[in-house]
């Protein structure tokens, strides 16, 4: 069951349509390429799996339902929420709740959760302040987030290789590690864990290897400074001579911090 709920179009930012289409064109093919994503929910469900999990979770970000599945070993219900609803009518799954809707802008009452997992996705809130402190308030008592947030540092690669045409910024700026962090205990939750890691895909081109960031739809700039028009051929051919190579293949790094939090 899919159900959309509509938040005021301007989604306090107006970048959060766009955020939301290029999702939406990425639904098809997000899991195919979805790579370190897959690497990063291994590493949550390491985290939980010495613990006994029951009642609701909140899959927030929750895509093409990749680990609803995983989620419903350890819960009774799961609560899938995204901002694209192409994502959530990828798969089929009548055990799971599904919910259309913005992350900032949460449509959940006060004190009904016992645990939230976020792969991936919690750095695309336009404010992740507040959506911790609405995070918490959604929680029971003793409730948990278990989540991995892309940080500081991320696309490093792509950085570069764009460099060599103008000095304007061609990545998303995400937050520091510490700040994340920071607004964590501000919110009110005890840190259980912490822990940096870094993944990393690794293609046979430049090309292929800025393509892989399109097919998960992660191309929206969060930013006010916007580049115009689509890339010329000559100018791809720049980026893709400037990308740097590691014995003969394309990286792409994400810089992660995956968290344990507890209300």
């Amino acid at each position: 069951m899919s159900v959309q709920l509509q938040a005021p179009l301007s989604f306090q930012h107006s970048n959060k349509l766009t955020t939301q289409t290029k999702f939406s064109k990425a639904a098809a093919n997000y899991a195919s390429h979805a790579n370190v994503q897959k690497q990063a929910a291994a590493h949550l469900f390491k985290m939980m799996a010495s613990k006994h999990q029951q009642g609701t979770c909140l899959d927030l970000g929750a895509g093409p339902l990749v680990n609803t599945a995983m989620l419903k070993t350890h819960f009774d219900t799961v609560l899938a929420m995204d901002l694209s609803h192409s994502m959530l009518s990828t798969e089929q799954n009548p055990r799971c709740l599904k919910v259309c809707a913005d992350m900032d802008n949460l449509p959940l009452q006060q004190n009904t959760l016992d645990c939230v997992f976020s792969n991936f996705a919690m750095q695309w809130s336009a404010d992740l302040e507040a959506l911790l402190k609405n995070l918490f308030s959604a929680l029971k008592a003793g409730g948990k987030v278990y989540s991995s947030c892309v940080v500081d540092g991320s696309l490093k690669e792509i950085k570069q290789a764009f460099a060599c045409l103008d000095e304007q910024n061609h990545i998303n700026q995400f937050h520091c590690a510490s700040h994340i962090i920071e607004y964590a205990k501000l919110a009110g939750f005890k840190l259980n864990f912490a822990a940096d890691r870094c993944y990393i895909d690794a293609y046979n081109s430049p090309l292929e290897a800025l393509r892989s960031i399109k097919a998960i739809g992660a191309t929206s700039l969060q930013t006010k400074q916007k580049r115009q028009g689509l890339l010329t051929r000559q100018a791809l051919n720049s980026v893709c001579k400037a990308y740097p190579l590691v014995d003969g293949h394309a990286r792409v790094s994400y810089q992660v911090v995956l968290l344990e939090l507890e209300k």
